[in-house]
Protein backbone atom coordinates (compact mmCIF):
# COMPACT_ATOMS: atom_id res chain seq x y z
CA UNK A 1 0.00 0.00 0.00
CA UNK A 2 1.38 3.39 -0.92
CA UNK A 3 2.06 5.75 2.00
CA UNK A 4 -0.30 8.41 0.61
CA UNK A 5 -3.15 5.90 0.31
CA UNK A 6 -2.46 4.83 3.89
CA UNK A 7 -2.78 8.45 5.08
CA UNK A 8 -6.02 8.87 3.16
CA UNK A 9 -7.45 5.79 4.86
CA UNK A 10 -6.53 6.73 8.42
CA UNK A 11 -7.45 10.41 7.98
CA UNK A 12 -11.15 9.65 8.32
CA UNK A 13 -10.85 7.42 11.39
CA UNK A 14 -8.86 9.87 13.50
CA UNK A 15 -10.79 12.24 15.79
CA UNK A 16 -11.81 15.42 14.03
CA UNK A 17 -11.57 17.67 17.02
CA UNK A 18 -8.83 17.29 19.61
CA UNK A 19 -10.08 20.39 21.40
CA UNK A 20 -13.48 18.78 21.88
CA UNK A 21 -11.92 15.61 23.33
CA UNK A 22 -9.77 17.77 25.62
CA UNK A 23 -12.83 19.57 27.00
CA UNK A 24 -14.71 16.30 27.47
CA UNK A 25 -11.86 14.75 29.46
CA UNK A 26 -8.80 16.97 30.00
CA UNK A 27 -7.25 14.35 32.30
CA UNK A 28 -7.19 11.54 29.76
CA UNK A 29 -3.74 10.04 29.09
CA UNK A 30 -3.96 11.55 25.61
CA UNK A 31 -3.82 15.07 27.09
CA UNK A 32 -1.92 14.48 30.29
CA UNK A 33 1.61 15.02 29.08
CA UNK A 34 3.17 18.04 27.41
CA UNK A 35 5.18 16.79 24.46
CA UNK A 36 8.16 18.99 23.80
CA UNK A 37 11.32 18.44 21.85
CA UNK A 38 12.92 15.31 23.37
CA UNK A 39 16.37 16.86 23.06
CA UNK A 40 15.42 19.16 25.93
CA UNK A 41 16.34 17.57 29.19
CA UNK A 42 13.44 16.82 31.53
CA UNK A 43 15.43 18.39 34.35
CA UNK A 44 15.51 21.80 32.65
CA UNK A 45 12.58 24.13 32.46
CA UNK A 46 11.56 25.45 29.07
CA UNK A 47 12.26 29.16 28.71
CA UNK A 48 12.60 31.63 25.87
CA UNK A 49 16.27 30.81 25.33
CA UNK A 50 15.47 27.15 24.65
CA UNK A 51 13.98 28.06 21.31
CA UNK A 52 15.99 31.22 20.60
CA UNK A 53 18.19 29.40 18.12
CA UNK A 54 15.09 28.13 16.31
CA UNK A 55 13.47 24.80 15.73
CA UNK A 56 14.94 22.46 13.18
CA UNK A 57 13.13 21.16 10.11
CA UNK A 58 12.59 17.47 9.43
CA UNK A 59 11.62 17.54 5.75
CA UNK A 60 13.51 19.62 3.21
CA UNK A 61 12.01 23.09 3.40
CA UNK A 62 9.94 24.42 0.49
CA UNK A 63 11.45 27.02 -1.80
CA UNK A 64 11.86 30.54 -0.39
CA UNK A 65 9.31 33.14 -1.40
CA UNK A 66 10.10 35.64 -4.15
CA UNK A 67 11.05 39.16 -3.09
CA UNK A 68 7.67 40.45 -4.30
CA UNK A 69 5.67 38.01 -2.13
CA UNK A 70 2.12 39.30 -1.57
CA UNK A 71 0.55 36.70 0.74
CA UNK A 72 1.62 33.60 2.65
CA UNK A 73 -1.22 31.35 3.78
CA UNK A 74 -0.04 28.99 6.49
CA UNK A 75 -2.27 26.19 7.68
CA UNK A 76 -1.75 24.11 10.80
CA UNK A 77 -2.20 20.44 9.93
CA UNK A 78 -1.66 17.08 11.60
CA UNK A 79 0.86 14.74 9.95
CA UNK A 80 -1.76 12.13 9.09
CA UNK A 81 -4.29 14.55 7.54
CA UNK A 82 -3.27 14.04 3.93
CA UNK A 83 -6.85 13.95 2.59
CA UNK A 84 -7.66 17.24 4.28
CA UNK A 85 -4.55 18.89 2.83
CA UNK A 86 -5.59 17.58 -0.59
CA UNK A 87 -9.02 19.18 -0.16
CA UNK A 88 -7.44 22.53 0.69
CA UNK A 89 -5.06 22.28 -2.29
CA UNK A 90 -7.95 21.64 -4.66
CA UNK A 91 -10.29 24.31 -3.24
CA UNK A 92 -9.55 27.61 -1.52
CA UNK A 93 -5.83 26.80 -1.12
CA UNK A 94 -5.26 26.44 -4.86
CA UNK A 95 -2.93 29.44 -5.03
CA UNK A 96 -2.89 29.45 -8.83
CA UNK A 97 -6.40 30.93 -8.57
CA UNK A 98 -5.21 33.85 -6.43
CA UNK A 99 -1.60 34.38 -7.42
CA UNK A 100 -0.36 36.77 -10.08
CA UNK A 101 3.21 37.37 -11.26
CA UNK A 102 3.24 40.76 -9.50
CA UNK A 103 1.44 39.53 -6.35
CA UNK A 104 2.41 35.89 -5.67
CA UNK A 105 0.49 33.87 -3.08
CA UNK A 106 2.07 30.91 -1.29
CA UNK A 107 0.40 28.08 0.67
CA UNK A 108 2.27 26.18 3.39
CA UNK A 109 1.10 23.43 5.74
CA UNK A 110 2.80 23.49 9.15
CA UNK A 111 3.18 20.24 11.09
CA UNK A 112 5.32 18.43 13.63
CA UNK A 113 6.44 14.82 14.03
CA UNK A 114 3.86 12.01 13.90
CA UNK A 115 3.29 10.31 17.23
CA UNK A 116 1.22 7.17 16.65
CA UNK A 117 2.27 3.54 16.26
CA UNK A 118 2.69 3.95 12.51
CA UNK A 119 4.92 7.05 12.74
CA UNK A 120 7.50 5.62 10.32
CA UNK A 121 4.88 4.96 7.65
CA UNK A 122 3.34 8.42 8.15
CA UNK A 123 6.80 10.04 7.90
CA UNK A 124 7.49 8.15 4.66
CA UNK A 125 4.15 9.35 3.30
CA UNK A 126 4.98 12.93 4.29
CA UNK A 127 8.29 12.71 2.42
CA UNK A 128 6.41 11.53 -0.69
CA UNK A 129 3.84 14.29 -0.30
CA UNK A 130 6.61 16.90 0.09
CA UNK A 131 8.35 15.61 -3.04
CA UNK A 132 5.11 16.01 -4.98
CA UNK A 133 3.75 19.32 -3.64
CA UNK A 134 6.66 21.14 -1.94
CA UNK A 135 4.29 22.85 0.50
CA UNK A 136 4.97 21.12 3.84
CA UNK A 137 6.95 22.72 6.65
CA UNK A 138 7.65 19.97 9.17
CA UNK A 139 9.28 21.03 12.41
CA UNK A 140 11.06 18.87 14.97
CA UNK A 141 8.54 18.62 17.81
CA UNK A 142 5.79 16.14 18.65
CA UNK A 143 2.64 17.19 16.81
CA UNK A 144 -0.02 17.43 19.52
CA UNK A 145 -2.69 19.83 20.69
CA UNK A 146 -0.51 20.95 23.58
CA UNK A 147 2.23 21.96 21.15
CA UNK A 148 0.07 24.32 19.08
CA UNK A 149 2.16 27.25 20.32
CA UNK A 150 5.31 25.57 19.01
CA UNK A 151 3.57 25.07 15.68
CA UNK A 152 2.63 28.76 15.54
CA UNK A 153 6.15 29.86 16.47
CA UNK A 154 7.59 27.43 13.92
CA UNK A 155 5.38 28.87 11.20
CA UNK A 156 6.55 32.39 12.02
CA UNK A 157 10.15 31.14 12.11
CA UNK A 158 9.77 29.70 8.60
CA UNK A 159 8.16 32.90 7.31
CA UNK A 160 10.94 34.98 8.88
CA UNK A 161 13.66 32.78 7.37
CA UNK A 162 12.20 32.11 3.92
CA UNK A 163 9.47 34.70 3.24
CA UNK A 164 10.62 37.77 5.14
CA UNK A 165 9.57 40.10 2.30
CA UNK A 166 5.93 39.03 2.30
CA UNK A 167 3.42 41.84 2.66
CA UNK A 168 0.70 39.76 4.34
CA UNK A 169 0.32 36.46 6.14
CA UNK A 170 -2.81 34.62 7.19
CA UNK A 171 -3.17 31.66 9.49
CA UNK A 172 -5.73 28.88 9.30
CA UNK A 173 -6.15 25.66 11.20
CA UNK A 174 -7.21 22.72 9.07
CA UNK A 175 -9.77 21.49 11.59
CA UNK A 176 -11.29 24.95 12.01
CA UNK A 177 -11.72 25.35 8.27
CA UNK A 178 -12.98 21.78 8.02
CA UNK A 179 -15.62 22.36 10.72
CA UNK A 180 -16.55 25.87 9.69
CA UNK A 181 -17.19 25.08 6.04
CA UNK A 182 -19.37 22.11 6.89
CA UNK A 183 -17.30 19.70 4.80
CA UNK A 184 -17.98 17.03 7.41
CA UNK A 185 -19.42 16.59 10.88
CA UNK A 186 -17.29 18.10 13.65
Amino acid sequence: MSPLIYLSLIDDILPLNDLESFYINPFSPRHSQLSVNPSLSASHSVDETSFARGMSYILPTPAPCPSSQFLVIYVHSAPSHHARRQTVRSTWGNVSRWSTPSDPVTLRFILGRPTNDSADLVQTALASEQAQYQDLVQLDFVDSYRNMTLKAVGALQWITQFCHNTRYTTYNHLQTIHCYTGMSQC
